[in-house]
């Protein structure tokens, strides 16, 4: 069953729409708001064959006005789209504090090149409009009687070539503005949302949060991890690796406490310690990649998570 414009609205809008109790069969019925929007068009492009048609040189009249009405409105609809092109929320300070299932934190975002490019454009063509409001009803005739030419012997009249124009460009823009509204958006969360449930964007995720200023970046890198091996199983070493790096970041935050609390430490410690046998288990070979956060003579101040535990007997039976 086709969904109505409200039901498409509401899905948007993440949420459900609810029955009204009416006694009508009316259910089903909506013509859609794309339909409305086709049926003014043909019938823009019916008035025009009319009106071109019965001429000396109808087809090549009738040509070139389909080819201002199309180029209207294409015109029309590249303006809407670039009006509705959704905004994200990607940008410094905008988007709230949030997990992978719900949303994505500043560590990754999309690229907003055309975002901002339609934000520019469409602020230089209100401002330059505005400016130019004088100006405009003169430079729309100059178009109007250029593009009037192009009939050749055949007499058009300006004012036909630019109620051309407006027809054409106005339900253009319409068609672009709702269609990037109602439909790319939902394309783009879906897409984003398709992008954030695959493993390999939990795993990077997790390592971004590692650079991110303590106790917050260790918290969630170690939520994220824990939900990685829920869903994808505790079977990906680099995710384990992580794990171990945000264990030892939450240790060495524990012991910098003012009022050490004994028990967190040692709990901290310990899952660093089963994270790093559970890498081990799984790739011996990742020894050197640990021992490269854990010995002093290999780590740098941004890679030394593990290094914390050089001292200790229990690491250096594992990676000394």
């Amino acid at each position: 069953m086709k969904k109505s414009f409200r039901s498409r609205m509401l899905s948007l809008l993440g949420q459900e729409e609810k029955p009204t109790p009416t006694g009508d069969n009316d259910q089903g019925k909506e013509i859609k708001w794309s339909t409305y929007l086709a049926l003014a068009i043909a019938a823009g492009v019916v008035v025009l064959l009319v009106y071109t048609l019965p001429g000396a040189t109808r087809f090549p009249s009738s040509a070139i006005a389909l080819l201002i009405a199309g180029a209207s409105l294409a015109t029309g609809i590249l303006t809407g789209f670039l009006f509705g092109i959704p905004r994200t929320l990607q940008r410094e300070g905008q988007r709230p504090d949030a997990t992978v299932g719900g949303g994505v934190d500043e560590a990754f975002g999309v690229n907003t090149n055309l975002e901002q490019i339609s934000d520019w454009l469409t602020k230089i063509i209100v401002g330059v409009g505005l400016v130019q409001l004088t100006v405009i009803p003169g430079r729309l005739k100059a178009l109007a009687d250029y593009l009037a030419t192009a009939f050749g012997a055949q007499t058009v009249p300006s004012a036909m070539v630019v109620a051309i124009v407006f027809y054409f460009g106005i339900f253009g823009f319409l068609l672009g503005y709702l269609w990037t509204r109602l439909y790319l958006t939902g394309e783009f969360s879906l897409a984003e949302r398709k992008t954030r449930d695959r493993p390999e964007f939990y795993e990077g995720f997790i390592h971004a949060l590692l650079y991110q200023p303590m106790p917050t970046g260790y918290q969630k890198a170690i939520e994220q991890g824990e939900e990685y091996n829920r869903r994808f199983g505790p079977y990906n070493w680099r995710v384990w690796t992580y794990m171990a790096y945000a264990y030892a970041q939450q240790y060495s935050y524990l012991k910098g406490d003012p009022k050490p609390d004994d028990a967190k430490i040692k709990d901290s410690k310990d899952k660093t310690l089963d994270a790093v046998k559970r890498v081990l288990q799984i790739n011996e070979d990742a020894k050197e990649v640990l021992r490269g956060l854990w010995d002093p003579t290999k780590t740098n101040p941004l890679e030394n998570d593990l290094e914390v535990f050089y001292e200790d007997a229990d690491f250096k039976k594992l990676l000394g």
